[in-house]
């Protein structure tokens, strides 16, 4: 989850420039519709390797109180230019020097009965409850009180947008999700929750499997600019300015949990089916990708404050400054790092665990190597008890 700690929401400044800190419905069962658009090609005769792109189908569900409000009803065309701009970083090679993921997010076009979208990606449901919306206990419910609100997960990327409650803690949540799961066996992967399912469908879940987006940083900030760098449009793709609540990092971020990744940064959780409880002091490489340098989060963070406090125009480089487990320094710029980062690069490492991810786990878009995601391999009707995990 994409937190903001309140010390840490000062403005930077690069040469003169002001810079602020880099964050990073249907019903309850499946209508079996065999003229269903395949929309996510899991029936592919393609060839499944490295150079496959996948195209995984995101359905934005925009969870509202207040019709007029636009950090809560975040208009369509917003929506899907934040999505084309994550694409910018899961390209690769556009951005910054990143990894070409070969995968690309698309607005749905159909609804998982098959009905064409009058706004491909995007559908709009007016919450009746309490508004905003306490995204841990949205997420972690797990008395099938939210899974109307999800399309089918085998086929679609659900993403929630709602503005997030203020739970009083000092931090500013931005963005939250859901691990994949893996498979036991040969091909399971490490970190994630082994299952036996290979399939996984809504009427098994008990708790809404998603990703979930702080609208209030969708839209425009009260001076008419949107929460996002300048780099995204700007034609060499080079920043001015970088937005503290990015909400372009922020959804790059939270699928990149989608999608098996952990934190870049050394994490130790106490607690096994929610990391709200996190050990940060130390120096362990616990993302699983050697290639990412872990360091120690608690020392960085007692570094900014200090540094923040003391110094009247921050410069870039000193806040992006990281220094390793092996002590050498590094400057932040991880997808999977936050406060403050550059968000925008994907190391080779990464790339290889959410390509597994992307063969092997259930309730995952996309065509897969061992069978999961296909009705035949359904092994179980009605509830599944499963242990979902959420990253903060």
């Amino acid at each position: 989850m994409k937190t903001l700690t309140n010390y840490l929401a000062r403005y930077i400044y690069i040469i003169g420039v002001c810079m602020a800190l880099a964050a990073c419905g249907g019903d309850d069962g499946l209508d079996d519709n065999d003229n269903t658009p395949d929309q996510d090609e899991d029936q592919t005769t393609a060839t499944i390797d490295d150079s496959y792109e996948y195209k995984l189908p995101v359905i934005f569900h925009v969870l509202y109180a207040d019709g007029a409000d636009r950090t809560q009803k975040v208009p369509a065309a917003r929506l899907q230019q934040i999505l084309e701009y994550v694409n910018m970083i899961y390209r690769g090679n556009v951005i910054d020097d990143s990894q070409q993921m070969n995968i690309r997010f698309v607005a749905a076009e159909y609804d998982e009965n098959g009905k064409r979208l009058d706004t491909p990606g995007v559908e709009y449901i007016e919450w009746t409850e309490d508004y905003p919306i306490n995204p841990n206990d949205f997420m972690t419910d797990n008395t099938r009180r939210y899974v109307k609100y999800l399309w089918d997960p085998n086929e679609y990327i659900n993403v929630m947008m709602f503005n997030f409650k203020d739970d009083g803690d000092n931090d500013l949540t931005l963005g939250i999700s859901h691990l994949p799961y893996t498979i036991k066996g040969d091909d399971a992967l490490d970190g994630l929750e082994a299952v036996t399912q290979k399939y996984i469908t809504k009427q098994n879940l008990q708790y809404p499997h998603c990703v979930s987006i702080n609208s209030t940083y969708a839209y425009k900030d009260a001076s008419g600019n949107y929460y996002e760098s300048d780099r995204y449009s700007a034609a060499d793709h080079e920043a001015s300015y970088i937005s503290p609540v990015d909400v372009v990092v922020t959804l790059a971020h939270e699928l990149g949990h989608y999608l098996g990744l952990y934190h870049v940064f050394s994490e130790v959780n106490v607690n096994d089916n929610v990391n709200d409880n996190v050990n940060y002091s130390s120096c362990l490489d616990t993302d699983y990708c050697e290639d990412t340098p872990s360091y120690d989060r608690e020392e960085y963070l007692e570094y900014i404050a200090y540094y923040m406090q003391n110094t009247q125009k921050p410069l870039l480089g000193d806040v992006l400054k990281r220094q390793n487990c092996d002590g050498l320094q590094f400057s932040s710029d991880n997808i999977m790092d936050y406060a403050y980062s550059l968000g925008s690069k994907i190391s080779a490492g990464q790339k290889q665990r959410v390509r597994h991810v992307l063969y092997y786990s259930p309730m995952v878009p996309g065509p897969k190597l061992n069978g999961t995601n296909t009705r035949a391999a359904q092994t179980q009707e009605g509830p599944i008890e499963l242990k979902p995990r959420i990253m903060k």
